[in-house]
């Protein structure tokens, strides 16, 4: 048994961490609850029957002394957060990204090392079950050669997208700094040595002068294939898709419906049937693993992201599993988007 405490009491930690914290009694005991608006953390301790509640972390840390540290805090915030929750002596893990800047991944990393904790980073996107099975059937050989991927996140026109005081724009790059940790970490999970980025963008809301773009574009080259990447912010709808490519093998994964479409259409069957068996064999597929997800979604949380990524991390701290997004993997994704966004920053000086 864990005892953990949260940092920051914003919408992810009320929609994903307490709600996968309270089904998870058998394994943790959430013992305090930290957060710089008095009110706000004052409400959250109430509501969830949480024994302390606190406004500076250290005091948290002195009297608690947690075993686990879980930093949901604005993203600028995560180094002093984390750094101060290792030294104290707990693992952490981050909601993503990991950090502003690589300099404050690389003190994060080191305070891991230095405090013998273990640091993870909540690459939720990863632990969905079938974006979770097909890294590892790829990475198996399953089928056949890894040769790209391209991923498409629909963002979706939100109201924090409307609101120029957002804390997500006052990040690097700003919606790109918030959402592009996704689509890299998710990226970086296939491909081998980014060597080159090639980044385009295009700005159709010219009344939102605070968007560094609506439809941005990256395709990250590495030694083992390409991954294509397609960010839109201008489109009322959402989505978030990912296609990889193997030899022997197309594959969707819809990480919305959770499911895994195998695409059966070889260049040897390129007939009116065997396309239209293709078709049919697609369509079974998804409704197949709707059936099956409904089911899931009503009966627990395991299709959960967050909920999965944190048992993952408990296992982790264990020491019976590796996690697949540690903080040298997010090292690795804001190494990656500070030069996406670099590029993006060029671009919106020459439009």
């Amino acid at each position: 048994m864990y005892n953990i405490a949260v940092v920051g009491c914003g919408a992810i930690a009320t929609h994903k961490f307490f709600p996968a914290l309270q089904s998870l009694r058998d394994r943790v005991k959430l013992i305090g609850v930290c957060d710089l608006n008095e009110n706000v953390v004052k409400q959250v301790a109430q509501r969830l029957n949480i024994p302390h509640d606190y406004t500076n972390i250290s005091d948290l840390l002195r009297e608690q002394h947690p075993d686990i540290v879980i930093i949901l805090t604005p993203p600028k915030a995560h180094v002093d957060g984390v750094i101060t929750a290792l030294a104290a002596g707990a693992h952490v893990l981050v909601e993503k990204p990991m950090a502003t800047s690589v300099s404050d991944c690389d003190r994060m990393n080191e305070a891991a090392r230095q405090y013998n904790r273990k640091l993870g980073i909540m690459h939720s996107q990863l632990f969905h079950p079938p974006m979770d099975r097909v890294r590892r059937e790829v990475k198996e050989g399953r089928y056949g050669r890894f040769l790209g991927m391209r991923i498409f996140l629909g963002v979706g026109n939100y109201d924090w997208i409307a609101e120029p005081n957002h804390w997500a724009h006052k990040l690097r790059g700003g919606v790109v700094g918030e959402a592009g940790p996704h689509s890299t970490y998710m990226s970086l999970a296939f491909l081998e040595n980014v060597r080159d980025i090639q980044v385009r963008m295009v700005k159709h809301n010219l009344d939102y002068t605070w968007l560094i773009g609506d439809d941005i574009r990256y395709d990250l080259v590495a030694d083992n294939g390409i991954s294509s990447v397609v960010l839109d912010f201008g489109s009322n709808q959402t989505t978030a898709e990912v296609d990889i490519i193997c030899s022997e093998q197309l594959l969707r994964v819809d990480l919305q419906s959770r499911t895994v479409v195998k695409h059966n259409r070889p260049v040897s069957n390129l007939t009116a049937l065997g396309v239209g068996k293709s078709v049919v064999g697609a369509a079974f597929q998804r409704i197949s693993g709707l059936t099956s997800n409904m089911v899931k979604y009503y009966s627990s949380r395991k299709l959960d992201g967050h909920y999965i990524g944190i048992v993952k991390f408990l296992d982790y701290v264990d020491g019976v599993s590796d996690f697949p997004a540690t903080g040298e993997d997010g090292r690795k994704t804001i190494a990656v988007l500070d030069e996406v966004i670099t590029q993006l920053e060029a671009l919106r000086q020459s439009l």
